[in-house]
């Protein structure tokens, strides 16, 4: 076998890494519970509520962070093997760009709803609305800046010839991929489920 085609060892993901997302998760999974028993509280206020949220929008971004989840995926193969180190900066800065669009397209929808009187104050759905998309934004951030950090890594090794850090690479992977799993349940809690 070549060396242009050897592969190396799958990355190692320290221990502390799953200790973070798995709480990670199972704070977002408190916050899931906590809106689902007030929706069933006042289920035609959450469902009128949820009928004014653009759906397009909330697609879009889903879309924008599936495709995210599949460069950092991509990101993760390419720095496995030997040579890919290249390929990976590049797929990691395709995801750090859709991070970006995501952002935007929130901004977007936030300032449409802010516009039209809609805030956190209005009812109990735009509460948890604002506040669970909120928060997931705020760890978007995080985890924007955890794939620039990597990028910048990557990008040094690459000048210096030296590895990259698999932590970082690793901590990165799983906390973006983290953030699509949580999206994944906002999208159709929020938007959805009439």
């Amino acid at each position: 076998m070549s060396s242009a085609n050897a592969r190396t060892p799958p990355l190692p993901v320290e221990s502390g890494i799953w200790v973070v997302v798995f709480g990670e998760l199972s704070i977002f999974t408190l916050f899931f519970s906590v809106f689902l028993y007030y929706r069933a509280l006042s289920p035609e206020l959450f469902a009128a509520s949820s009928a004014t949220l653009d759906q397009g929008l909330g697609a879009l971004n889903t879309v924008i962070l599936l495709t995210s989840s599949w460069f950092v995926a991509s990101a993760v193969t390419a720095i496995q093997q030997a040579g890919g180190r290249e390929r990976a900066l590049r797929y990691f800065s395709c995801a750090l760009a859709c991070g970006a669009a995501f952002v935007l397209v929130k901004v977007f929808e936030y300032g449409g709803a802010l516009r039209d009187g809609v805030n956190v104050l209005t009812d109990e759905f735009f509460m948890f609305y604002f506040m669970l998309t909120g928060i997931h934004l705020m760890h978007l951030l995080v985890g924007m800046a955890l794939l620039g950090a990597t990028a910048l890594q990557l990008r040094g090794s690459l000048a210096t010839g030296n590895a990259a850090s698999n932590t970082l690479v690793g901590f990165s992977s799983c906390f973006w991929h983290m953030l699509d799993i949580v999206w994944i349940v906002l999208f159709p809690l929020l938007y959805l489920l009439q």
